[in-house]
């Protein structure tokens, strides 16, 4: 029920080996306003040094963001990241240019427009020959179509629910297309005013016409914001992305892509993630593999001050290794 879609920072761990440093961390995230960047800070800092199977060196960190270098809040993350592990390799990779590669559409465009949704947002970007040309993002994402669900179910039907199940409601409810079998009504508790103690659970139940009408004012932000970001682009790369149209990864709703298409006239495809709650999106991590395909290096790091004082005592001063730099 893809409930990974909520999650606001994304850390994934791979190319582990316990013989030495394998260990990749790929901070598959829009690191955006500054809030962001304290959370991807906190969870460098703290999250990773409480697991302790974490016990070898750390050999390379990827983050991915929109604008790659240029966002705003990829600088406090890297140093974060030089902090804590200064013999890393590190590595910033465009979010759109990593998407596009994940989802391998075959034949894979000369240029397309990326339209990329995480958690809290929305990336768009004209990629062409595998290079960012132009693009930007707006708020909202997977936790914005929900709180807009939210919010129309108090205003309307007077029912609070939660964030799990208007996203429930989202994803199956047809809001764009034919709606997928689900369990029934958005359960919630009915507003009541000025009642004290538990109140009687409700239900509603959203037709799609209705489910339409809220979520599309987002995609209409969407569809705005692939206009900005086609007439800011190099007229010769934008002639090759109307050819290549729209490829939309992450957490879109199903549907999404048809109405992206009639809303922009570009013709659109929709890569689709795993569906199961208990999978991890995997785009833009199949983005890195091809980007990054080579394992992470051995990070350089000086043998332990035990050891150092074991060589002085049982080694010649000639025959000791040379300190090692930085």
């Amino acid at each position: 029920m893809l409930w990974w879609a909520l999650d606001e920072i994304r850390l994934k761990v791979i190319g582990r080996d316990a013989r030495y440093s394998r260990l990749v961390l790929e901070l598959a995230r829009n690191p955006g306003t500054a809030t962001d960047a304290t959370l991807a800070v906190e969870l460098l800092t703290v999250g990773l040094a409480n697991r302790p199977w974490l016990s070898a060196p750390i050999g390379s960190v990827v983050l991915v963001a929109p604008g790659g270098t240029d966002h705003p809040a990829v600088g406090p993350v890297a140093d974060t990241v030089r902090e804590q592990w200064p013999a890393a390799t590190l590595t910033v990779l465009d979010e759109t240019v990593a998407a596009l590669l994940g989802a391998a559409p075959d034949p894979e465009p000369a240029a397309c427009v990326v339209v990329h949704q995480d958690a809290v947002r929305t990336s768009v970007g004209l990629v062409a020959a595998r290079a960012a040309v132009a693009g930007d993002f707006v708020a909202g994402g997977a936790r914005g179509l929900a709180d807009r669900v939210i919010e129309h179910l108090r205003a309307e039907h007077r029912l609070d629910t939660g964030l799990h199940e208007a996203w429930a409601a989202v994803v199956h409810d047809g809001a764009f297309a034919p709606p997928a079998p689900r369990r029934g009504a958005v359960h919630g508790s009915p507003i009541v005013e000025g009642r004290t103690g538990p109140l009687p659970s409700g239900t509603v139940t959203l037709g799609a016409a209705e489910l339409h009408a809220v979520l599309a004012p987002a995609y209409r932000q969407v569809a705005d914001l692939v206009a900005r970001v086609l007439r800011d682009a190099p007229s010769e790369a934008v002639r090759q992305a109307r050819a290549g149209g729209l490829l939309l990864t992450g957490t879109h709703p199903p549907g999404a892509d048809t109405h992206l298409a009639g809303l922009t006239g570009l013709p659109a495809h929709r890569a689709a993630e795993p569906r199961s709650g208990s999978h991890h999106p995997e785009v833009l991590l199949n983005g890195v593999a091809r980007l990054l395909p080579d394992p992470p290096p051995r990070p350089a790091t000086p043998p332990p001050p035990e050891l150092l004082a074991l060589m002085d005592r049982l080694l010649p001063p000639r025959r000791r290794p040379p300190p090692a730099k930085g």
